[in-house]
Protein backbone atom coordinates (compact mmCIF):
# COMPACT_ATOMS: atom_id res chain seq x y z
CA UNK A 1 0.00 0.00 0.00
CA UNK A 2 1.32 3.44 -0.96
CA UNK A 3 0.17 6.34 1.25
CA UNK A 4 0.05 9.80 -0.28
CA UNK A 5 -0.85 13.41 0.44
CA UNK A 6 -1.71 15.86 -2.33
CA UNK A 7 -3.33 19.18 -3.15
CA UNK A 8 -5.67 19.84 -6.04
CA UNK A 9 -8.96 21.22 -7.28
CA UNK A 10 -12.15 19.27 -7.94
CA UNK A 11 -12.89 19.02 -11.66
CA UNK A 12 -16.64 18.60 -11.03
CA UNK A 13 -19.05 18.29 -8.12
CA UNK A 14 -18.52 15.08 -6.13
CA UNK A 15 -20.99 12.30 -6.88
CA UNK A 16 -22.50 10.23 -4.04
CA UNK A 17 -22.38 6.53 -4.99
CA UNK A 18 -24.03 3.53 -3.30
CA UNK A 19 -21.40 0.80 -3.02
CA UNK A 20 -21.61 -2.70 -1.60
CA UNK A 21 -19.79 -1.52 1.57
CA UNK A 22 -21.76 1.73 1.97
CA UNK A 23 -21.96 5.14 0.39
CA UNK A 24 -18.90 7.00 -0.87
CA UNK A 25 -18.09 10.12 -2.84
CA UNK A 26 -16.39 9.79 -6.20
CA UNK A 27 -14.69 12.72 -7.96
CA UNK A 28 -11.65 13.76 -9.97
CA UNK A 29 -9.00 16.15 -8.74
CA UNK A 30 -6.61 18.14 -10.94
CA UNK A 31 -3.10 18.57 -9.57
CA UNK A 32 -0.68 21.04 -11.13
CA UNK A 33 3.08 20.73 -11.29
CA UNK A 34 5.82 22.60 -13.12
CA UNK A 35 7.96 20.65 -15.61
CA UNK A 36 11.42 22.21 -15.54
CA UNK A 37 12.48 20.47 -18.78
CA UNK A 38 9.62 21.81 -20.90
CA UNK A 39 9.11 24.95 -18.76
CA UNK A 40 5.35 24.33 -18.70
CA UNK A 41 2.71 23.57 -16.10
CA UNK A 42 1.52 19.97 -16.22
CA UNK A 43 -1.91 18.90 -14.96
CA UNK A 44 -2.40 15.36 -13.65
CA UNK A 45 -5.91 14.03 -12.98
CA UNK A 46 -6.48 11.78 -9.98
CA UNK A 47 -9.62 9.68 -9.35
CA UNK A 48 -10.69 9.84 -5.71
CA UNK A 49 -13.13 7.73 -3.69
CA UNK A 50 -13.78 8.59 -0.08
CA UNK A 51 -16.38 7.27 2.36
CA UNK A 52 -19.37 9.49 3.06
CA UNK A 53 -18.64 9.38 6.80
CA UNK A 54 -15.13 10.77 6.22
CA UNK A 55 -16.47 13.78 4.31
CA UNK A 56 -19.02 14.77 6.95
CA UNK A 57 -20.89 17.95 6.05
CA UNK A 58 -18.29 19.25 3.61
CA UNK A 59 -19.72 20.43 0.30
CA UNK A 60 -17.40 19.11 -2.42
CA UNK A 61 -18.09 21.30 -5.45
CA UNK A 62 -16.28 21.97 -8.70
CA UNK A 63 -13.23 24.17 -8.15
CA UNK A 64 -12.90 23.42 -4.42
CA UNK A 65 -9.24 23.44 -3.41
CA UNK A 66 -8.63 20.32 -1.28
CA UNK A 67 -5.87 18.44 0.52
CA UNK A 68 -6.34 14.66 0.48
CA UNK A 69 -4.58 11.86 2.35
CA UNK A 70 -5.11 8.29 1.22
CA UNK A 71 -3.87 5.12 -0.42
CA UNK A 72 -2.62 5.30 -4.00
CA UNK A 73 -3.04 2.72 -6.73
CA UNK A 74 -1.98 3.13 -10.34
CA UNK A 75 -3.24 0.97 -13.18
CA UNK A 76 -2.85 0.90 -16.94
CA UNK A 77 -5.59 0.83 -19.54
CA UNK A 78 -6.09 1.37 -23.26
CA UNK A 79 -7.70 4.55 -24.56
CA UNK A 80 -10.32 4.59 -27.31
CA UNK A 81 -7.45 5.28 -29.74
CA UNK A 82 -5.65 2.12 -28.60
CA UNK A 83 -2.91 3.99 -26.74
CA UNK A 84 -1.63 2.88 -23.34
CA UNK A 85 -2.52 5.21 -20.44
CA UNK A 86 -2.20 5.28 -16.66
CA UNK A 87 -5.00 5.80 -14.17
CA UNK A 88 -4.16 7.15 -10.71
CA UNK A 89 -6.75 6.14 -8.10
CA UNK A 90 -6.88 7.25 -4.46
CA UNK A 91 -8.93 5.73 -1.65
CA UNK A 92 -9.19 8.70 0.68
CA UNK A 93 -8.56 8.57 4.42
CA UNK A 94 -9.17 12.29 5.02
CA UNK A 95 -10.00 15.43 3.08
CA UNK A 96 -9.56 19.11 3.91
CA UNK A 97 -10.51 22.40 2.30
CA UNK A 98 -7.53 24.64 1.62
CA UNK A 99 -7.93 28.42 1.82
CA UNK A 100 -5.51 30.80 0.13
CA UNK A 101 -4.57 28.18 -2.48
CA UNK A 102 -1.47 29.93 -3.84
CA UNK A 103 2.09 29.54 -2.70
CA UNK A 104 3.15 31.08 0.58
CA UNK A 105 0.82 31.25 3.58
CA UNK A 106 -1.95 28.68 3.49
CA UNK A 107 -4.62 27.64 5.93
CA UNK A 108 -6.23 24.20 5.91
CA UNK A 109 -9.51 23.31 7.54
CA UNK A 110 -10.09 19.61 8.16
CA UNK A 111 -13.31 17.87 9.05
CA UNK A 112 -13.57 14.18 9.77
CA UNK A 113 -16.52 14.46 12.14
CA UNK A 114 -20.18 14.40 11.16
CA UNK A 115 -21.77 15.29 14.49
CA UNK A 116 -22.24 19.07 14.40
CA UNK A 117 -22.04 21.94 11.94
CA UNK A 118 -21.96 25.70 12.13
CA UNK A 119 -24.54 27.29 9.86
CA UNK A 120 -23.57 30.39 7.89
CA UNK A 121 -26.30 31.43 5.46
CA UNK A 122 -27.47 28.53 3.31
CA UNK A 123 -24.12 26.73 3.47
CA UNK A 124 -23.48 24.30 6.33
CA UNK A 125 -19.82 24.61 7.20
CA UNK A 126 -18.22 21.56 8.84
CA UNK A 127 -16.97 21.78 12.39
CA UNK A 128 -13.23 22.25 12.30
CA UNK A 129 -11.52 19.18 13.69
CA UNK A 130 -8.00 20.40 12.97
CA UNK A 131 -6.59 23.71 11.79
CA UNK A 132 -3.09 24.30 10.50
CA UNK A 133 -1.76 27.73 9.62
CA UNK A 134 1.60 27.96 7.88
CA UNK A 135 3.30 31.31 8.55
CA UNK A 136 6.49 32.90 7.36
CA UNK A 137 9.49 31.99 9.53
CA UNK A 138 10.47 34.49 12.21
CA UNK A 139 13.82 36.28 12.02
CA UNK A 140 14.70 35.55 15.66
CA UNK A 141 16.07 32.02 15.85
CA UNK A 142 15.97 30.26 19.25
CA UNK A 143 19.57 29.03 19.04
Amino acid sequence: MIKCNFLGRLGADAELVDGKNGQFYSFRVATDDYDFKTKENVTTWVNVRIGKERVGNMKLTKGSHVFITGSLRASTYQTKNGEAAVSIDITGDSISFVKGGGSGNTETTTSTTTEAAVTTGSFKQPVVAETTVAKEPEDDLPF
